[in-house]
């Protein structure tokens, strides 16, 4: 019987983990705290005017949660600019803290080169990368465990921190569009980002009304939209997830009272029918998103237009087409699934003994995650190799060593990432999905094996991927259609 402490434990870890990426892409979209002319940036100048500290508060659904602390200073023959963001949050009436250290260290003409981000929380990251050639050179440190990886780059990156600083290069025009490739360092990921100056709007700041450019950013499926003046001063911010960044004084910015929001409740998705504990057939519709786009469809999914219908899948060999380079994919060693390292492959290798069987062995594996890993509420994005250190965690945490291991011993697995329910809510949760010949659902944080119908599949991947599942969270509505 899995205890209530578990049942409650799984609603806080892939929507933290989110958080903390979101902390991240929010330190990377407003820019120095001065004029920035056109002129100035071609001739790869930056007056001096600019390098003044700014300070933003940052607020959760209307409530101050942190702040956060840019400045920008000559360095060598570029250009560095530095952000601090720190952040109370309120993870099921448990104060939680969270710190971010952005380092982007840019050449004349604002081009990145470097950069350097800590995070410090439940779980202490360091992440450093740098551009060399066509490359990008990236390594990760976590509890002293280094790995490092090199990264091939589409095209000429920017880092989200000195992504204004750029903009403001090309001119502020409304109906100017502007297309940047940036590198997001949480999770190593590069992709487009499209912005839009929309237009010039009034705005309040700093208790005065002023005159500021509006302007759209898509990324990763994610809109964010800024106000900016013309001295290059951002005024305000709207981030998915109800967190929003306002100018302010220092003085004002770095007033954090006790957060009395608790994250989990706030983005919990209300359901019409309780279920029971082991739901092997559901049936629902779904609303308020795009369903395109998503991985909703497929193996124990089956979704006809808006109304989805799931299975529990029966434990036994039924053969299915998958292309040998789908299922290469799914045996990958990666910064965060490190299923080479030799303490991940050995520990596979000891639990899984002489069994040949995959089906049997994934089922050895998921038991050993299930009894050792303690089941604790962390604030961190995981690796492989740290919860095999620290041995606690949520269900990010649990999925991503039941992954590794997995993976090591030669079972194709991949990390499925959607909703389950509990006591009239669908929360955010994360779980594996092994490969025998058909993809199975499995729980190691729940103890479910397979996993029952109540989880419902958004999207499958690393953190690369699964951060475009935040433009979900506050829109999806379920309505239960039928169970069994």
């Amino acid at each position: 019987m899995v205890s209530i402490l578990v049942r409650r434990i799984f609603y806080t870890g892939i929507f933290i983990s989110w958080i903390i990426v979101m902390v991240i892409l929010l330190s990377g979209h407003y820019g120095p705290d001065r004029s920035i002319t056109s002129t100035a940036a071609s001739i790869g100048f930056i007056p001096a005017e600019l390098f003044e500290e700014q300070w933003m508060g940052v607020y959760y659904n209307g409530e101050k949660i942190g702040y956060s602390n840019r400045k920008t200073e000559k360095k060598d023959d570029g250009y560095k600019i530095s952000e601090l963001m720190k952040m109370k949050l309120n993870v099921m009436n448990i104060q939680k803290e969270v710190e971010t250290v952005i380092n982007a260290y840019l050449d004349p003409d604002l081009g990145l080169k470097s950069f350097d981000l800590s995070l410090r929380s439940d779980a202490n990251m360091d992440i450093r990368g740098k551009i060399e050639g066509k490359n990008l050179r990236v390594s990760v440190d976590t509890f002293g465990i280094k790995s490092e990886q090199i990264i091939a780059l589409k095209e000429k990156p920017f880092l989200n921190i000195s992504m204004i600083p750029n903009i403001l290069k090309e001119g502020l025009t409304p109906g100017k569009k502007i297309s940047m490739m940036l590198v997001d360092p949480s999770t190593l990921s590069q992709e487009n980002a499209f912005i839009e100056i929309i237009g010039k709007e009034k705005i309040m700041a700093l208790g005065l009304k002023q005159d500021a450019f509006k302007f759209r950013v898509l990324f990763k499926s994610m809109e964010f939209f800024s106000w900016l003046t013309e001295k290059g001063e951002v005024l305000r911010e709207e981030s998915p997830m109800g967190f929003t960044l306002i100018r302010e004084t220092k003085e004002t910015a770095m007033q954090i009272g006790k957060p009395s929001l608790d994250l989990i409740a706030q983005v919990a998705v209300p359901f019409n029918i309780k279920l029971p504990q082991d739901t092997a057939y559901l049936k629902i519709r779904l609303s308020g998103i795009d369903l395109k786009g998503f991985e909703l469809d497929g193996g124990r999914q089956s979704l006809k237009g808006d109304v989805l219908e799931i299975r529990k899948e029966a434990i036994s060999y039924q053969p299915s087409a998958i292309s040998p380079e789908s299922k290469g994919e799914y045996l990958k060693d990666t910064m965060f699934i490190q299923s080479k390292d030799p303490q991940i492959v050995s520990l596979s290798k000891e639990i899984v003994g002489d069994e040949k069987d995959r089906l049997k062995s994934a089922r050895l594996i998921y038991e050993w995650v299930y009894r050792n890993i303690e089941k604790v509420p962390t604030i961190t994005i995981p690796t492989a190799i740290e919860v095999l250190k620290t041995k606690r965690g949520d269900c990010n945490e649990h999925t991503t060593l039941f992954t590794a291991l997995s993976r090591a011993v030669g079972i194709p697995t991949r990390i499925a990432i959607g909703l389950t329910y509990k006591d009239g809510f669908f929360y955010y949760h994360a779980w594996p999905e092994i490969f025998v010949d058909r993809w199975i659902a499995i729980d190691p944080t729940l103890g479910q094996f397979p996993a029952d119908a109540s989880h419902i599949r958004i999207i499958t991947g690393d953190m690369d991927k699964q951060i475009q599942i935040m433009s979900v969270i506050g829109k999806i509505k379920i309505e239960g259609l039928g169970y069994r």
